[in-house]
């Protein structure tokens, strides 16, 4: 039985909606996966509006020093520049200071002034040095607060640890087979009450046109209470699963992909987590078991080695 029509025999019921997931039913012929290898969505939203917020909580923390220390930089700059403009001398420095340069006193002063830090060897003479001054301690003790609370945003945000397998292999499974991939916690913090779902996407062709079908693959072990090791999630394909008599061919020309959502509780953070990847038909490895990632120890402790969980073996 050709593809198209094992999907018009199992994909065409009413149950089976396309907005269900969020995503549209349209596509075309370079139509690319929806989530990445990382969990973002192949997507850009063209004209969104951009929260400098979020942006700042979620970049890199290279990147997100370097915003820091250059608004920084930058602003004692331009104060530095005020002060030289409403009064060259109204900046007082003691006798033993030894920076004569008037723009580096002035920068000097500005950084002394944003940081509330007053080691008393520079201070305002006049009147227009004395407002400025004012006005730029009320930014600092702002600039700062601002600072305080993105760094408590960064540290709160809950990270997910969740890593997933580079493989997702087709092996023999019971009385037939059944695609498996692991995940696994690669965080020392403590992850409860998980569960996962996995979401099947298509792309068909009807009426001259390509549009997207999804269906849910039932997932065998879908819920687990604790995880301190991995976690092999398991799709039986028997009568019942739409990939029910697949040829490998048919998975290429369907360009199916799985889409994984897994969430849980962050017992150390006290937040629930979310994570998401995908698997393409063309990254299955077929006729394959995975190999065991943890051994006992002599003393029966048991040793989980959490770079192994890609590895697997093939089959005669």
């Amino acid at each position: 039985m050709k593809v198209n029509e094992l999907i018009q025999k199992r994909f065409n019921k009413p149950e089976n909606k396309g907005d269900e997931f969020g995503f549209t039913n349209q596509a075309n012929t370079n139509t690319k996966r929806i989530i990445n290898k990382d969990g973002s969505f192949n997507l850009i939203r063209a004209g969104e509006k951009r929260s400098l917020f979020h942006n700042l909580v979620t970049m890199g923390w290279w990147k997100f020093f370097a915003i820091v220390f250059s608004s920084y930089i930058i602003i004692n700059t331009i104060f530095a520049f005020i002060y030289m403009m409403v009064d060259p001398v109204g900046i007082g420095m003691t006798q033993d200071y030894q920076v004569k340069n008037h723009f580096l006193v002035s920068y000097f002063f500005s950084a002394q002034t944003m940081t509330t830090v007053g080691y008393g060897s520079l201070y305002p003479l006049t009147g227009p040095v004395s407002v400025v001054a004012s006005i730029e301690a009320l930014i600092g003790l702002m600039s700062f607060a601002i600072f305080t609370g993105l760094m408590y945003g960064r540290f709160s945000k809950p990270s997910h640890g969740i890593r997933f397998s580079k493989n997702i292999l087709y092996t023999p499974y019971k009385e037939g087979f059944a695609l498996m991939f692991r995940i696994a916690n690669e965080r020392d913090h403590n992850l409860t009450e998980l569960e996962t779902r996995v979401l099947m996407n298509i792309i068909v062709e009807e009426n001259g046109r390509s549009n997207r079908k999804y269906q849910n693959l039932t997932i065998e072990n879908a819920k687990i209470t604790y995880f301190p090791m991995n976690w092999t999630l398991v799709h039986y394909i028997d009568d019942s699963s739409p990939l029910y008599g697949w040829t490998a061919e048919d998975y290429i020309a369907s360009q199916m992909e799985l889409l994984v959502m897994v969430k849980g509780y962050n017992e150390t953070a006290a937040q629930s987590i979310h994570a998401k990847s995908s698997y393409h038909g063309s990254e299955i490895t077929w006729n394959a078991k995975f190999k065991l990632p943890y051994y006992f120890r002599e003393d029966g402790v048991t040793v989980f080695e959490l770079d192994k969980i890609d590895d697997f073996e093939k089959l005669a």
